[in-house]
């Protein structure tokens, strides 16, 4: 499938050089930085698996690269909080569980509702564009069933994130944008697995909370994205499952 472009929205540039929040490094041309991408979207999308053990020897192979660049990608990993390490024993993707999603989705309603409130405020035309063609992209894939091969899986992955992005846009608060992106990123793994093992289908809520956020009504885009937000780790928690199986831990203990 061709890339899908990007609108610009007036005003981004300027923001983006007026604050301190951490530098986007994901359109960076270093070969360090093309590695990180396709190592990060592994993770992300559980081609690399949590826990799984990072060996140098494999990932030469697997992404051309020499061991230098792949530890300078790794420790950004590291920081990021997409892998582990640990002195004499190298590096690991990072472990999954219950009490993490649950954790960072609570994290992720209270920043989510925040910079959509402030997107909605300071909305533009350009905006509610990007919002409507993003999510006529998204539509037109449906979400994945199990059985969908993964090159779809992953079309599906970059088409949501482009519309989840595209309605917090407008915000005016660079940190407040930087954290949202970060957990949105963190969840990805989770939306995976969830997607991967999923045996029940959710009403369109895309739909819902475009035409709440097109009508600037931030009470109601709010409830949404937060409904959002709260069905799907209910649905991870029953459905995916080594979650279920650490809830039961968690309730046996």
């Amino acid at each position: 499938m061709g890339k899908i472009l990007t609108m610009p929205f007036d005003g981004s540039t300027e923001s983006a050089t007026a604050t301190t929040a951490p530098q986007d490094v994901s359109r960076e041309d270093a070969a360090t930085f093309d590695v990180l991408r396709k190592m990060r979207e592994d993770i992300l999308c559980c081609v690399l698996k949590p826990d799984q053990r990072l060996r140098f020897g494999e990932l030469r192979q697997r992404y051309g690269t020499s061991v230098g660049t792949l530890r300078e990608a790794l420790s950004h990993l590291v920081s990021e909080g997409l892998a582990r390490t640990e002195a004499g024993r190298g590096f690991q993707v990072a472990p999954i569980s219950l009490a993490d999603f649950l954790d960072l989705s609570e994290l992720r309603v209270y920043l989510e509702t925040r910079t959509l409130a402030d997107a909605i405020r300071h909305g533009t035309d350009a905006w509610e564009a990007e919002i409507v063609s993003s999510y006529f992209l998204l539509s037109k894939l449906g979400k994945p069933s199990p059985d969908d091969p993964v090159s779809l899986k992953r079309e599906w992955g970059k088409r949501h994130k482009r519309f989840h992005d595209s309605l917090v846009a407008t915000c005016t608060s660079p940190w407040s944008l930087h954290f949202r992106s970060e957990l949105f990123d963190q969840a990805r793994r989770y939306h995976w697995l969830t997607m991967i093992h999923a045996r029940s289908r959710r009403k369109n809520e895309h739909l819902e909370l475009r035409d709440a956020v097109l009508a600037r009504d931030v009470a109601l885009a709010c409830g949404l994205i937060e409904k959002h937000i709260r069905g799907t780790v209910e649905q991870a928690a029953s459905e995916v499952p080594g979650l279920t199986l650490e809830m039961t831990k968690r309730k046996k203990a």
